[in-house]
């Protein structure tokens, strides 16, 4: 019955935002025009149904563009966001189920590359945030095998910086976790961000709010 109701949301949404991207995608727009306003809608949500609109019009474009990596690179990102919003924990692994579809997708088109290790860890991340004292293990490994990997390739990415920083923030302090471990890597992310350059959502530049928002609680820490 669960699953029936979270097809039938989601099936709602879809035909919500097909007529929004068909009447895109019919004037003639680009894959990169079309994931730049999907892109808008979910960055500037305010609410989950909002996040569902716009991983729905992700959805859309990887219809549209299955064998690209940046739309299945988009669908499955918006999916990792909405699970940590979902508040539902069947529902998150779900999302993160669909994620993972997705993610298979951008580690055939673009293996070895530093935002599909990035990807990865964050998917990693997410399932662990769903029951971290029985997923730690696992999960926990994974992310950090995935960070490592990215950080080889580009230590300057403020991605791996902003997900170790949230990682940190949410371990227990008697684990090394907690507000003060995390500032230092959200810090670094911080300083990263402010140099990145945005030229267009084909290289992905996501998570500078977030970044903001982490960075801010752990100043309301004493």
């Amino acid at each position: 019955m669960k699953l029936f109701s979270i097809k039938k949301a989601t099936l709602k949404l879809t035909f919500v935002s097909l007529f929004s991207v068909s009447a895109i995608t019919a004037q003639g727009q680009s894959l990169e025009e079309n994931l730049t306003s999907s892109y808008q809608i979910m960055d500037t949500a305010q609410t989950l149904n909002g996040w569902m609109s716009a991983s729905c019009s992700f959805d859309l474009i990887t219809y549209m563009w299955p064998n690209e990596a940046m739309s299945n690179y988009y669908a499955a990102l918006s999916k990792v966001m909405i699970s940590y919003l979902e508040p539902n924990t069947d529902k998150k692994d779900l999302f993160l189920d669909a994620a993972d579809r997705y993610y298979e997708k951008v580690a055939l088109l673009m293996p070895d590359n530093e935002e599909t290790y990035i990807l990865a860890a964050y998917i990693a991340n997410a399932r662990l945030a769903v029951d971290p004292g029985n997923r730690w293990k696992v999960y926990g490994e994974l992310f950090d095998k995935n960070i490592e990997k990215a950080k080889t390739i580009n230590p300057t990415n403020p991605r791996i910086y902003y997900l170790k920083g949230i990682a940190v923030f949410n371990t227990p302090k008697m684990f090394g976790g907690g507000a003060k471990n995390a500032k230092e890597h959200l810090e670094k992310a911080k300083q990263l961000y402010a140099v990145q350059i945005k030229s267009s959502v084909l290289v992905p530049s996501w998570g500078e709010k977030q970044n903001a928002y982490f960075l801010m609680k752990c100043n309301e820490v004493k």
